[in-house]
């Protein structure tokens, strides 16, 4: 596509600019829900008996609902247009702050489940992400890490939120005013989606080409859904129980809440730093570094005590924690080219997704069991080495995948 072809289609156009915030603004809203029980997980485990394992179960079907969603809500972007399901999620998001937040465990469960993860949050990302690229041919990484960041600042600004309003008028409460303001923003917001002149266009999407792939296509899906599982999981028990952590070593909430923003505003800035890395040295290699930065951050976890020492490792935590899924997305570009099937970066979102649900919970569940979150830590360290074992396997692959196309 010449370059006048594609100013004139809005490939390009400042309208895919604004549209790239646009999205974004819309992700940040969507993921709201999901930091309520980081923010508020003594306050909501009071109500239900003293059990934190019933807040980071929440987060935990939140989260999974959003990975299995996410795909549904990716193949009815694909068959109707990304304005469509954003409309669903902001009647969605609405409803659901009211039903988690209106009784007993049943109704937060199936609240973050249905609503609020299923048919809420699962709606922002991955539709988001499939119909931006299409915008651009030029700027496209950019455009794909602006997408990318919205997790981070939904996770920043919704905490800062929360922190103010807990106290205040409680953690239900807090959940409904979430509910109506998300869920309404969302829904205006829709109005100004339009798909790509990609996605518009009648032309026929060629075939995949697996013929320079390293090792079987299902292999490779395998490799990095299972990776991205890993990753996640090890990534969401330090993040999810930030605040009680603190709380156990005398800190006030206020500390975890910023030992979070931390995190997430380190994840901003190092997105867009390890694209670029990748762009140099490849998305397989960039991926196996921040596996070993999470690593060291987890050990630290392990021992950290001191305030100064949770600030730090919260620094080194952010480094990979969206720049590592955005990675699988890269990984994936870089293996299989520009026709690849969208399908496949939604399955491996939702073992992402559930890795970071099943982490959440891990975390609650472990403390329960020991009254100590220092084997929950060693836990999330163990599924990071499987992380790094798995992406090793995939960079041996392709080098010598590489090795013998030289040869030959």
């Amino acid at each position: 596509m010449s370059s006048a072809v594609s100013r004139s289609a809005g490939v390009d156009s400042a309208y895919a600019w604004r549209l790239a915030f646009v999205s974004m603004f819309c992700i940040t809203l969507g993921g709201g829900a999901l930091y309520l029980p980081v923010v508020a997980l003594k306050e909501m485990a009071a109500e239900f008996g003293d059990r934190r394992a019933v807040p980071s179960f929440a987060y935990m079907v939140g989260f999974f609902a959003m990975g299995v969603g996410g795909v549904f809500m990716g193949w009815l972007a694909d068959r109707t247009s990304p304005r469509v399901p954003l409309f669903i999620a902001g009647v969605s998001i609405l409803a659901g702050g009211w039903l988690a937040s209106s009784g007993d465990v049943l109704a937060l469960y199936l609240g973050y489940a249905i609503p609020l993860g299923f048919l809420g949050n699962s709606a922002t990302f991955t539709p988001a992400m499939n119909n931006i690229q299409g915008w651009f041919e030029r700027r496209r990484s950019t455009a794909v890490s602006l997408i990318s960041v919205g997790p981070a600042i939904s996770g920043f600004v919704w905490p800062q939120v929360y922190r103010w309003l807990v106290p205040e008028v409680g953690w239900r409460e807090t959940l409904v005013i979430y509910g109506v303001t998300a869920g309404v923003l969302i829904f205006l917001c829709a109005f100004y989606i339009r798909p790509s002149p990609m996605a518009r266009s009648k032309a026929a999407r060629p075939p995949e080409d697996h013929s320079a792939l390293p090792m079987s296509s299902r292999a490779i899906m395998v490799v990095l859904s299972a990776a991205g599982f890993c990753c996640c999981t090890a990534m969401a028990v330090p993040f999810v129980h930030m605040v009680a952590f603190c709380g156990d070593l005398g800190f006030s909430s206020a500390r975890g809440s910023e030992a979070i923003a931390l995190i997430l505003l380190t994840a901003v800035a190092a997105t867009f730093a390890m694209g670029r890395l990748s762009d140099y040295i490849g998305p397989i290699k960039v991926s196996l570094l921040c596996a070993l930065i999470q690593i060291a951050s987890l050990l630290g976890f392990v021992y950290v005590e001191s305030l100064s020492g949770i600030y730090t490792l919260s620094v080194i935590h952010g480094i990979p924690y969206i720049a590592i899924v955005q990675g699988y997305a890269l990984i994936l570009r870089y293996l299989y080219g520009p026709t690849i099937g969208g399908w496949r970066l939604g399955v491996v979102m939702l073992f992402a997704m559930a890795g970071m649900a099943v982490g959440g919970w891990l975390g609650g569940a472990i403390f329960d069991a020991t009254l100590s979150y220092r084997s929950a830590f060693q836990a999330a360290l163990a599924f990071n080495l499987l992380n790094l074992m798995l992406l090793g396997l995939l960079f041996f692959a392709q080098r010598r995948r590489s090795g013998f196309l030289r040869v030959t």
